[in-house]
């Protein structure tokens, strides 16, 4: 049995939630709409307009377009679907009472749901930005492999790197110190490959504990108690956290030289592990949106994601936190992890495969694509009883191809049509859409948080629910909103597990 609630069946008599069918007659199908005959209703769904809802959110230059009708018909038949969905306009009273219905997913944590004012909402864009890279914490005397402006690799030790970035930039938050790296590139996995990663940011924290694994290979690695090793395991690779991590268990080291992009791996036993008292500092290598990165020593380190934990969680049953429904999850920047999804779903006591089953994953290999997939979910919305999409992260892809500002201006348009797309989704089939961001530096802050969520003022404008997530001791992480319209300005404190987001007391 799937832990999926099956679809309520229409009462008799009954159409659209609850209207009565006499009063739907007119608009049913795309034939139906003024101006649209069979002809014209088979070229708008083979355009990808094969809904009323498609029509309803389109412009009418956009379906005068793809079918060639005139403009004027255009505008009738969008207008009709319109009144046809109930997208008019509406008493204050009308709003309150569709309110009401807006639906709500936990996100694991009690305090954070309550900062949300009981979860992530659906009718609505809820953006999650922050420094969502940190946690790796290191050792100063950890070796870091770094590329050069040649693509050959230099390897130093991690305090060596913070040392060089602080001169550029040193500015004090989340529990530590943070520095820019100016362009620093560090090796990472990324679709199979090992590939040059940025990496602008150096964290340095004081701790009073630290783990020292010592591995079969004659390699030592100290870092704090909840950094992640990946393990294996007879069913798979597993994430643990090293002040869990025993005698006898296998690690995962890449053996091919970083700088060749090839990848071969092989397993490296570890001989030692114990607790010991610290009284100094560790280094983060903070590396957005993949967050992770490779060692000299050929260790992959990982953090953990908000979106992954929506993404199981929306499957829930209403009365325990969930929709009972399906997610999207477009993936930008390759940070998609099903072995965190195996996780989180064991630990909620569903069966993992099903779970993996009801999460449709798309990788967004371009912002182009990444728009053209929104486009296709509007289809899939209905028939696969979506209730969450993920854009995890929504502007990687827009940074990249749009740099230096000669091409702000065409960035921030492209930008401000991928959201409205959102947007549009999320109130017209009430679902949950989330949206990660990446950070920046500003220089000018010489107080307070130096970075700011990428994608300016269009971005700020867009989400209904703004929420920044710092890093705070061990795996602690504290969430603040910074805009919502109907929530106060709070703060909460959650923590990152290997089974998936907790409250910071359990």
């Amino acid at each position: 049995m799937g832990i999926l609630a099956p679809k309520a069946q229409k009462e008799e008599g009954e159409g659209r939630e609850g209207v009565p069918d006499s009063e739907e007659q007119k608009i049913k199908t795309l034939t139906d709409l003024p101006g649209v005959g069979p002809a014209t209703a088979a070229k708008l769904i083979e355009t990808g307009y094969a809904s009323l809802e498609a029509i309803a959110v389109a412009t009418p230059q956009e379906i005068s377009a793809a079918v060639g009708i005139p403009l004027v018909t255009a505008q009738k038949a969008i207008k009709a679907a319109r009144e046809a969905l109930d997208i008019k306009f509406k008493t204050a009273l009308e709003l309150k009472k569709e309110r009401q219905t807006i639906g709500k997913i936990t996100t694991g944590s009690r305090a954070l749901d309550d900062l949300l004012g009981g979860g992530v909402e659906t009718r609505t864009i809820t953006e999650f930005f922050g420094e969502f890279g940190t946690g790796k914490c290191f050792t100063p005397e950890t070796e870091i492999a770094i590329f050069d402006g040649t693509y050959s690799l230099r390897v130093k030790p991690v305090s060596e790197l913070y040392e060089i970035a602080s001169t550029n930039s040193e500015k004090e938050g989340e529990g530590g110190v943070i520095a820019e790296t100016t362009g620093a590139l560090v090796p990472t996995l990324f679709m199979g490959r090992i590939i040059a990663a940025p990496a602008p940011f150096i964290f340095k924290q004081k701790v009073n504990k630290i783990v020292k694994i010592k591995l079969s290979d004659g390699n030592e690695v100290g870092v704090t108690p909840n950094h992640p090793f990946l393990i294996s395991k007879k069913n798979g690779l597993k994430w643990k956290r090293s002040f869990e991590v025993r005698e006898g268990e296998e690690t995962l080291k890449f053996i091919a030289p970083l700088a060749s992009g090839e990848t071969s791996a092989e397993p490296v036993k570890v001989v030692g592990s114990k607790i010991e008292k610290y009284d100094g500092y560790v280094y983060d290598v903070v590396v957005p949106g993949i967050h992770y990165f490779i060692a000299p020593s050929g260790l992959i380190l990982h953090n953990t994601q908000l979106s992954h934990q929506l993404s199981v969680n929306v499957q829930l049953p209403q009365d325990k936190g969930g929709l009972s429904g399906r997610a999207v999850y477009i993936d930008s920047e390759g940070t998609f992890r099903w072995e965190r999804i195996e996780a989180m779903a064991r630990n909620l006591g569903l069966n993992p495969d099903e779970v993996m089953e009801n999460i449709l994953y798309v990788r967004a290999v371009n912002s182009d694509h990444q728009m053209a997939v929104v486009e296709e979910v509007t289809e899939i919305i209905p028939e696969r009883n979506i209730k969450l999409v993920v854009v995890d992260s929504i502007t990687g892809h827009f940074r990249a191809e749009y740099p230096g500002r000669e091409n702000l201006a065409s960035r921030q348009q492209k930008l401000n049509r991928h959201l409205h797309q959102l947007m549009r989704i999320a109130e017209i089939y009430n679902i949950a859409v989330v949206i990660t961001n990446q950070v920046m530096a500003r220089p000018d802050v010489f107080y307070g948080d130096p970075t700011q969520a990428v994608g300016g003022h269009v971005l700020y404008h867009a989400p209904g629910v703004r929420v920044q997530l710092r890093k705070s001791r061990g795996n602690k992480r504290i969430a603040r909103v910074v805009d919502a319209p109907h929530l106060p300005e709070g703060e909460a404190v959650f923590t990152i597990t290997e089974n998936g987001i907790k409250d910071a007391e359990e």
